[in-house]
């Protein structure tokens, strides 16, 4: 019997390893699953086996009862930080793991006082605590050390992690929803929409609330960087509606709106600049980012606590730039958004709708080939473009048993 399976895995992570190029795979992410909770359990199977992230990758979060929405900084060092970078270390997977991903019923909001950040960004660059109010609210500060130096890097993550963390930095990005039949449905999507090259259009919406409306400024030149990418989908509009159907995408500013079940199209990434789109389990008022998901995104953004309304504080309209040069989203996001630390990313880290997969083939090998003994092969490996190559490693010989 010819033992394919162990060859092809091995090839696999010879061409992962050391790669420098934007995007990532399943061997790049470790997901994080609730060991107490049966749906997150479930779907952090099912992320796994779908995105092909190996046994290895996997962490199985231990004792945390407190529920899905508050943790203190304590309670986030111990059960989640510290199990995982001990993790990584002991498996040796320090230079692989780029992606965390975490399976619904963890937390999603780290609080000390008045000092509340969104788990994702507390694993993207470490906790960071308010300085100098605004207006009398604490949470509407923007300390220095929030700042992301990853933003508008157009690099790999890993040649340009943000030089505030204080430990290792992680795309991190928290897949949930009400119910674990939704959440499947937006990994399905999410899965299915790599390498689709979406055509339909993206709305950058300036609404008639001026409080919320604010990014209007940054629209114009995130057309234009998309037409020079050849990406004319990416349109500005003045609109306070949200009553769309085959959407790629939708940036806007509103606090309580509804979306059609049909909106968008699976692989983009949509969001509204508002205080509490973060509270994605509690009822705020104003709709929250899950919606966008449920709307058929594979990602979307909000804040955890009242953040004021910087711009920095949520995603630039570049995101959907990035995601046209092949970004994955979680790339794409988090290079959007200047000071992350209220903020929460879910959905999909890897979708990448516009990558340009490489390919390879076996070149002395034809189907029905019967191999034994000690074979000498050969592959050969297809670049998306010539400017991208892919690294490969030398096989000499490999031992096949009948």
């Amino acid at each position: 019997m010819l033992r394919m399976g162990m060859l092809l895995f091995g090839l696999a992570a010879c061409l992962a390893a050391d790669t420098v190029w934007a995007g990532g795979s399943g061997l790049n992410v470790i997901v994080v699953v609730n060991q107490n909770s049966p749906n997150s359990l479930q779907l952090g199977n099912d992320y796994c086996e779908q995105r092909g992230v190996p046994p290895q990758n996997l962490l199985r979060m231990t004792g945390w009862t407190g529920g899905s929405i508050n943790w203190a900084p304590a309670d986030f060092t111990n059960y989640l930080l510290n199990p995982l970078l001990a993790m990584i270390a002991s498996r040796g997977l320090t230079n692989q793991a780029q992606f965390v991903l975490l399976s619904m019923d963890i937390p999603y909001r780290v609080e000390d006082g008045d000092n509340q950040n969104g788990t994702t960004s507390a694993l993207f660059y470490g906790f960071k605590t308010n300085t100098m109010p605004v207006a009398g609210i604490d949470s509407c500060s923007l300390p220095d050390a929030s700042s992301n130096s990853y933003a508008y890097s157009e690099l790999p993550f890993s040649q340009a992690s943000p030089n505030t963390a204080v430990t290792n930095s992680f795309l991190a990005m928290m897949l949930t929803d009400t119910n674990l039949a939704t959440a499947e449905i937006t990994l399905c999507r999410s899965v299915g929409a790599d390498y689709t090259y979406p055509t339909q259009t993206v709305y950058l919406a300036k609404t008639s609330d001026t409080a919320r409306n604010v990014r209007f400024v940054e629209f114009d030149n995130a057309v234009f960087e998309n037409q020079v990418v050849g990406n004319f989908a990416v349109t500005r509009i003045d609109t306070d509606s949200t009553a769309f159907t085959n959407l790629f995408g939708l940036m806007t500013g509103l606090a309580d709106f509804s979306l059609e079940t049909n909106a968008f199209v699976p692989g983009g990434l949509s969001d509204s600049l508002t205080s509490f789109g973060g509270y994605i389990l509690e009822n705020s008022g104003q709709t929250p980012a899950l919606a966008f998901l449920e709307a058929g995104t594979a990602g979307s953004y909000g804040t955890v606590v009242e953040p004021c309304n910087y711009t920095q504080k949520f995603p630039d309209p570049v995101d959907y730039f990035y995601q046209t040069r092949g970004f994955s989203l979680a790339e794409a996001y988090y290079q959007s958004v200047l000071n992350p630390f209220e903020g929460l990313m879910v959905g999909e880290p890897l979708a990448a709708p516009f990558a340009r997969p490489g390919g390879a083939v076996w070149s002395s090998l034809t189907n029905g080939t019967v191999l034994s003994g000690q074979i000498v092969l050969s592959a050969a490996f297809t670049a998306a473009a010539t400017n991208l190559p892919l690294r490969t490693c030398l096989w000499t010989a490999l031992s096949f048993k009948r």
